[in-house]
């Protein structure tokens, strides 16, 4: 079982967001304040650890309604809704066995006892999945309003009473037995004295195209998906709770066999010398001439609970690392990993049949590198191969950058007049996973702009910036890439392209691409095959008539007179014992001499180049003149000279020795191709 897909309607700062998720582990990125927090509130709300009677619980206030601001006729107008709406659709495996040991000890309920009609499936699903409260009450025939009024149910002569224990009703068994989705539909809303009513009703199918039933209440939740939630205020008073609905205190509770002789009779011990230690204190308090409770009542104080059924409630943590103290008194990530493991082992030992969904905000916080590691891989323990469900959300690359995981990471940002919205990528192949491994990419989840280079122009790119920011756009200043939260990331290859632009595109990030001229004649039409999806049909087949035009007399083949000769130098280098392959050695050719620089292309040619690198900057993919050592100047060749660098090293060299000051970097590139690219990603700002 679990959580497979989430529907919030006007919560916090949440209008209206669906999101899909994924059994293993669920990352949920974005910047600060984008609402990665109210996602959790809103499932904690419905999946978190409640009592069944969890509506006389002021767990949802005035602030919890959307609100948002709109200018009409000058004036500013805040606009508050006022129903909330959180739907939570759980799946489970056909051959998944549920856990009835546990669901026989809930409440019953009542239930529908007809199903609704539908001419054809389509209608049913497009209505389910659009899912406004009016299309809840069209699918589901009823209203949440009028079925949580006094007399209902008795009105009712379609409700059904399904029940766990009573012999004469109909089993929880014969009711779940055959189904597969499970749904539970909150609803708050504010009435006009100002009262916040609150309603829940719980719904199951066989499958996806099925009908539903509908349930009065919802009184089996945790029993199906247990969830443990580790918010990013580390509370472990709070997240370990020790009551009867909770994980941690049904672990507790199922781990103390209260007949235990020796817990009787240490009990009985601590209770005789607590009596012996108050009793001056008992002897004042319920002195009459002091008033301190009713008359004819007597107070007392004691070390233990004074019934069995209480005793476990007293247990307290304790974390030895070098100093015992309380878990509470420990730091962060201490807390994450004992919490983490304690939910792991109730799951492992206790709740066998049971599915379980943990979450834990931020697990980064106040921990450095490799403490982060330890908690990923505590997390990755407990989620045994996707058996159980994770979600995180995070700032911190460690949770991104996985080789072997198959992520579901959600994107959350603000948009105006929208609020929190989310966007899904999976990276589920080992190509896609290329990209999680590098982990100064991951950054990129986090922004609202990224610029795609192969490789070393990200440090020339980024020292570019901070020079146009200076003297081409002051307004901006040099850091702006940072207070615009825009990224430079380095692909490694322009072969490599085309699977960060799909990603990014799937999360609705923003994507430019500066790369080398070659990429232009040899890559573009590739690249735009692999991300066919992301363009309009007119954008690709106006591409492929100019790039047709550019091709059409540029050489295929070498000379003939060339490959004579490559011919003789092989048979050369055999008869001197040398191996070396004609078609190696006509690759390597055509590699140095093939068209790498606008200038290389014939005058005929370069006004429909020219056409064409017009055309793909509206598409916000941009080209050098050339590679990037075409863009060094001579000062910087001078400074090159009996270094030995590679490729990717001079651009390091370059801005960690020799750029004092962001001015310098125009003494060793020419930066007009650069702060043209620069022109178009800043257009919208200036």
């Amino acid at each position: 079982m679990f959580l497979s897909k989430l529907i919030i309607r006007n919560f916090r700062s949440i209008k209206n967001l669906e999101l899909d998720f994924e059994p293993g582990k669920n990352i949920i990125v974005g910047k600060n304040n984008a609402g990665k927090s109210n996602i959790i509130k809103a499932i904690d709300l419905v999946l978190g650890e409640n009592s069944p009677a969890y509506y006389k619980y002021e767990n949802v206030s005035e602030n919890d309604f959307y609100s948002e601001k709109r200018v009409e006729s000058d004036n500013t107008i805040i606009s508050t809704a006022n129903e909330i709406t959180i739907v939570c659709i759980l799946k489970k495996d056909e051959a998944e066995q549920l856990n009835y040991d546990l669901i026989n000890s809930c409440f019953g309920f009542y239930k529908l006892a007809f199903k609704p009609s539908y001419n054809t499936i389509h209608e049913r699903r497009i209505l389910f999945k659009d899912f406004s409260q009016e299309e809840i009450n069209e699918i589901y025939h009823f209203d949440l309003d009028d079925t949580a009024a006094p007399g209902y149910l008795e009105k009712s002569k379609n409700a059904v009473w399904v029940d766990g224990k009573l012999k004469s009703q109909r089993k929880f068994e014969e009711e779940f037995e055959a189904q597969n989705q499970f749904a539970f539909i909150f609803k708050a809303s504010k009435t006009d004295n100002g009262r916040i009513t609150k309603e829940i009703r719980f719904l199951y199918r066989e499958q996806e195209h099925c009908d539903w039933h509908m349930g009065f209440s919802a009184p089996v939740r945790n029993e199906l998906l247990q969830s443990a939630i580790i918010n990013s205020f580390r509370d472990p008073q709070n997240t370990l709770r020790i009551n009867q609905w909770s994980w941690f205190g049904k672990l507790l509770r199922q781990s103390i066999n209260n007949e235990d002789e020796d817990l009787k009779n240490a009990f009985a011990q601590l209770k005789t010398a607590s009596d012996k230690v108050f009793t001056g204190l008992h002897k004042d308090m319920n002195d009459s001439r002091i008033h301190i409770a009713f008359p004819d009542t007597e107070i007392s104080i004691q070390f233990n609970p004074d019934t069995k059924m209480d005793i476990y409630k007293s247990a307290l943590i304790y974390v030895d690392d070098g100093f015992n103290s309380q878990l509470q008194d420990k730091g962060s990530g201490i807390q994450s990993a004992v919490i983490i493991g304690l939910f792991n082992y109730y799951i492992r030992s206790y709740a066998h049949h049971s599915s379980s969904l943990l979450i834990v905000e931020e697990p980064e916080i106040y921990l450095h590198p490799q403490g982060r590691r330890v908690i990923s891989n505590r997390i990755d323990d407990f989620l045994e191969n996707n058996r159980s469900q994770a979600i995180i959300t995070t700032h911190s690359t460690e949770f991104i950058t996985s080789a072997h995981d198959n992520l579901n990471i959600i994107l959350a940002r603000k948009v105006k007049e929208q609020g929190t919205v989310a966007s899904n990528a999976h990276f589920s192949t080992s190509k896609e996973r290329q990209i999680l491994v590098q982990r100064q990419n991951a950054e990129m989840f986090f922004s609202d702009k990224v610029l795609l280079v192969e490789g070393g122009d990200k440090y020339v790119l980024e020292a570019v910036a901070q020079f146009y920011g200076i003297i081409q756009k002051p307004n901006l200043g040099k850091n702006w890439l940072d207070e615009k939260n825009c990224s430079v990331i380095a692909t490694g290859s322009k072969n490599e392209f085309f699977k960060y632009y799909n990603k990014l595109k799937e999360l609705g990030i923003e994507v430019y691409i500066l790369a080398d001229f070659d990429f232009l004649l040899r890559g573009l039409a590739d690249f735009f095959t692999a991300t066919q999806k992301y363009w309009r049909s007119g954008v690709i087949d106006a591409f492929n008539a100019l790039n047709g035009q550019i091709n059409q007399d540029l050489p295929r083949e070498l000379p003939q007179e060339v490959n004579d000769e490559i011919t003789k130098f092989s048979q050369l280098l055999k008869e001197k014992g040398l191996n070396v392959s004609e078609r190696i050695i006509r690759k390597e050719i055509r590699n140095e001499t093939r068209l790498k620089h606008f200038d290389q292309i014939a005058d005929d040619k370069k006004e429909r180049v020219s056409k064409c690198l017009e055309f793909l900057k509206a598409q916000k993919i941009m080209f050098l003149k050339g590679e990037l050592e075409n863009q060094y100047t001579d000062k910087l060749r001078e400074a090159f000279e009996g270094k030995n660098m590679g490729k990717e090293e001079k651009p390091i060299y370059l801005v960690s020795e020799l750029l004092g000051n962001p001015e310098d970097i125009s003494h060793y590139i020419n930066v007009n191709s650069y702060f043209e690219f620069l022109d178009v990603v800043t257009g919208e700002w200036t």
